[in-house]
């Protein structure tokens, strides 16, 4: 995965003096390192405009940038950054869609209609196709498009819930036995995922004296 494309951003990927790569600490966000890797991103989006690079993040089909992307957007307190490019990603089936999901609540005013526009069409994915067998393993992860949508679906319905206003709107579309079987094909635990990357995010940031307080309510 070429870095120089993600401009500021590729140094976010170092090892450095962490024990593992540094977008690996973004995966769980349970680890005293994830801290080094925050400000690595803030260092990022101070050098200048960012849109671009953000871009850059969320298209690449790897789903590595994307937890990158998905920080610096929590990150972006004057909100001068525009989610696109991270629906696009939850769109391609990224392999870290709990955490996308989960990132776009908190940053996309729109979260209510995005969210209902894809429960209603039972969440497709269209994952890139010009990668060979083993890249596509490599960059996206395990999961056919099936496993994909479940597993977004699984996404929506568990973060959308966390909105009073749509969560009986969910609850009556998740009794609906299509939506429930394709819920039930989810073998990564997105509804797990979400909550325990949230709680993990919202430590992380309020030892960094920041309160996360959801865009879309």
């Amino acid at each position: 995965m070429p870095l120089d494309k993600f401009g500021p951003f590729a140094d976010v990927f170092a090892r450095g003096e962490l024990a593992v790569p540094g977008h690996l600490e973004l995966l769980g966000l349970h680890q005293p390192g994830a801290q080094i890797v925050i400000s690595r991103i803030q260092r990022a989006l101070d050098v200048g405009p960012s849109q671009h690079w953000i871009d850059a993040l969320f298209d690449d089909p790897n789903w590595r940038p994307h937890l990158v992307g998905a920080i610096a957007l929590i990150l972006d307190s004057r909100q001068t950054l525009k989610p696109s490019a991270l629906w696009r990603a939850v769109d391609a089936g990224s392999w870290v869609l709990p955490q996308l999901v989960v990132c776009a609540h908190i940053v996309d005013s729109d979260f209510p209609s995005q969210c209902r526009d894809r429960i209603r069409a039972r969440a497709p994915v269209s994952p890139v196709l010009d990668l060979s067998p083993a890249e596509r393993h490599s960059a996206t992860g395990p999961g056919n498009v099936r496993e994909r949508s479940s597993k977004l679906l699984a996404s929506l319905a568990t973060v959308g819930r966390r909105i009073p206003s749509l969560a009986p709107w969910i609850d009556e579309q998740c009794a609906d036995p299509e939506v429930s079987t394709l819920i039930s094909q989810d073998v990564d635990n997105a509804a797990g995922i979400c909550e325990g990357w949230f709680v993990h995010l919202r430590n992380q940031f309020e030892s960094r004296g920041v309160r996360l307080v959801a865009a879309a309510a």
